[in-house]
């Protein structure tokens, strides 16, 4: 009895949905395609060069100490005695580590701040997507690449590129 319930309830699930598909006008678009067409995404990067000149050129000095260490270390370890090898070993040791953490925490900040623009570009994206479905009396407008098939005719990238750039 339970099965035979599942099955009707699978056939009443897929009924509108094939209704829809019948009548329901549907469109496809390239979002990455867009994207890269929009002004804004080109400015992004001159954007974040811009945001993170400062901590880049903090961890690219961090980087030359830490060479010249490197360098005094293999230069001067035969006249250095045992204590100071030591000491010296320790300390590149800890610039090593105190380099690669203080670039990590750079690279996530930066990717964080990089997907926070990309998502504000998505947004606008999407509402231009949703004013463009409203106004052609689309019931469906999916990413191509989430969607195993579809005919090129359904594509309307190209016009929401051109209501973006307007």
């Amino acid at each position: 009895m339970t099965s035979v319930f599942a099955v009707l309830v699978l056939i009443t699930m897929a009924m509108p949905s094939a209704a829809f598909a019948s009548d329901g006008k549907i469109g496809t678009v390239n979002v990455n395609r867009i994207l890269s067409a929009m002004p804004e995404y080109e400015e992004i990067g001159a954007k974040l060069e811009e945001e993170f000149a400062e901590p880049i050129q903090r961890i690219q000095q961090l980087e030359q100490e830490f060479e010249a260490l490197n360098e005094r270390l293999q230069r001067d370890q035969e006249t250095m005695t045992p204590d100071e090898i030591q000491e010296a070993q320790q300390e590149w040791q800890a610039r090593r580590v105190g380099l690669q953490r203080s670039g990590e925490q750079l690279n996530q900040y930066i990717q964080m701040r990089e997907t926070e623009e990309r998502n504000r570009l998505l947004q606008k994206i999407f509402t231009e997507v949703e004013a463009y479905a409203e106004a052609n009396g689309y019931d469906l407008i999916l990413d191509y690449t989430r969607v195993p098939f579809s005919r090129e005719s359904m594509d309307v990238t190209d016009k929401i590129i051109e209501r973006l750039l307007n």
